[in-house]
């Protein structure tokens, strides 16, 4: 079947990358985050993003020290919301943890304070990369198990967190949904970032024909986890129309999204997909 506009779906979308160079003080990144999205808000941006962990370097000891105060976060981003009218892809956070492993939870928060979305990262990075640093994510983090989707005035979106985005089998799932934006809160390093950060946001843009929009913390060498930046938009021609750089920053990025339908329609990726022989789908009872 092809791919078709969701509903009425408004045709120009302003989004606010909010690029936080965050730090050991979790006031201070929750302090930055809050500035950031009333920043975004006066250029004009009606969907503000915020990083993987925003309130806190992706260290072990710093993701278990900041738990504690995820809480207050949501609590104050969702107070921002609705003080400037509008919506939150808060990154991810820390939650519902037992002291040691927490789930890396990413929220996304209407215009009216509302939780109208959340997702649990599924993949975690127990990785040695090439030029490092080794991570083993999973003595910090309890794997997700469900993806989900929501409506927007917009159309359909949905939320994957970083190490997520490698796995393309999820990507088809969210395409066969009619995903139209996909936001990817991150926290890549120096080396992997380097190496597939901007191949990945072009590729899964390519995958479901829609805009994906990729969000991490600024560079910062005084971490001994040092984040790689260059947060940026990629098309559902798999240009990259945005790129943060990689200083902190908000960066305000017009979408068009009337380029989705031209390009589902010209190549319409769903209508050709050979069902006969091969197919994707999702094992367990998801959050939709």
């Amino acid at each position: 079947m092809m791919q078709e506009k969701s509903g009425d779906a408004l045709d120009t979308l302003i989004i606010g990358l909010c690029q936080i160079r965050n730090g050991y003080d979790f006031e201070e990144n929750l302090s930055k985050a809050l500035l950031m999205i009333d920043k975004a808000v006066e250029e004009g941006a009606e969907i503000a993003v915020l990083p993987e962990m925003f309130i806190t370097p992706y260290e072990p000891d710093s993701i278990r020290k900041a738990a504690s105060l995820s809480s207050e976060a949501l609590d104050r981003i969702r107070e921002r919301a609705t003080k400037d009218g509008i919506i939150v892809v808060a990154g991810s956070m820390p939650c519902e943890g037992d002291g040691k492993r927490f789930f890396n939870r990413s929220f996304v928060i209407g215009k009216t304070g509302q939780i109208i979305h959340q997702h649990d990262k599924i993949h975690l990075f127990d990785c040695s990369p090439p030029g490092g640093p080794r991570v083993r994510e999973s003595e910090t983090i309890r794997p997700g198990s469900a993806v989900g989707t929501f409506d927007t005035h917009w159309g359909t979106a949905s939320v994957l967190v970083c190490y997520d985005i490698r796995f393309t089998p999820l990507t088809q799932v969210l395409a066969d949904r009619g995903v139209r934006l996909l936001f990817v809160p991150a926290a890549f390093s120096l080396s992997t970032g380097r190496a597939h950060w901007e191949m990945l946001m072009r590729i899964r843009a390519v995958e479901i024909q829609g805009f994906v929009i990729g969000v991490q913390p600024a560079y910062n060498d005084s971490l001994k986890y040092v984040p790689y930046g260059h947060s940026m938009v990629a098309s559902p021609w798999g240009e990259i129309i945005a790129d943060a750089g990689n200083e902190e920053t908000v960066k305000v990025v017009s979408l068009d999204l009337k380029h989705i339908e031209i390009i589902r329609q010209t190549f319409p990726l769903l209508a050709h997909r050979r069902k006969d022989l091969y197919d994707t789908c999702w094992l367990v009872k998801s959050n939709d």
